[in-house]
């Protein structure tokens, strides 16, 4: 996934479309905006930076896990099986982007005290003491797989805070592909990574002008 910066306007979109999409437990949001203030009086400004799971081609989350809960698939995204998942938190402490959740009884309810439709169908999907984060949607990849659509191009084959975003500044695709438009746009635009120390090989970037 390529994000560009210089679009997003922070209304949280994505955040929404993800948690209904994946039924994530009350609490717990895979792909949050982040919010910064840069610059100075009478120059600064705000600026919004989605996050997600960074599908790393090293994730530390899978090497550290005990009980091999997490899986890459051969495609590129890591996933979290939540029946093999021992709760030992390890994956959390790990990722060195927080894009793991761990699902505890707090977390249960989206508002105290009133149990929802949509909270009940979480639990029913969610182990409580489970991990949790972003999959890329890979539910909608495999549809798009198998009914020969192309993610990143047709809408039911991408995530969901893709084809929500009302700025399109979320682009999804395949980066091994040179000829698709994340691989054409970060050969055209200045872009970086999360935590590029980390050196875990993140496959979501990040797009940016001079102006950041």
């Amino acid at each position: 996934m390529v994000i560009d910066l210089a679009k997003c306007v922070g209304c949280d979109a994505c955040t929404i479309a993800c948690k209904v999409e994946n039924s994530s437990p009350g609490k717990i949001f895979y792909a949050p905006v982040l919010q910064a203030e840069v610059g100075k009086y009478p120059k600064a400004r705000k600026i919004f930076i989605p996050t997600l799971c960074m599908h790393c081609d090293d994730p530390p989350c899978m090497k550290w896990c005990a009980a091999k809960a997490i899986r890459k698939r051969p495609d590129g995204i890591v996933e979290i099986d939540g029946e093999s998942c021992v709760g030992t938190k390890v994956c959390v402490s790990a990722c060195p982007y927080g894009a793991m959740n761990f699902f505890t009884p707090e977390d249960e309810r989206i508002y105290e005290g009133v149990e929802t439709p949509f909270d009940r169908l979480a639990k029913e999907k969610f182990k409580v003491g489970t991990s949790q984060k972003c999959t890329f949607c890979s539910h909608r990849v495999d549809y798009g797989l198998k009914n020969g659509l192309k993610p990143g191009v047709d809408g039911d084959a991408s995530p969901a805070c893709v084809i929500t975003c009302p700025t399109q500044c979320r682009i999804f695709g395949d980066l091994d592909d040179p000829q698709s438009q994340p691989s054409r746009l970060i050969l055209s635009r200045n872009h970086t990574t999360l935590r590029p120390e980390a050196k875990t090989g993140p496959n979501v970037v990040f797009l940016y002008d001079e102006r950041f």
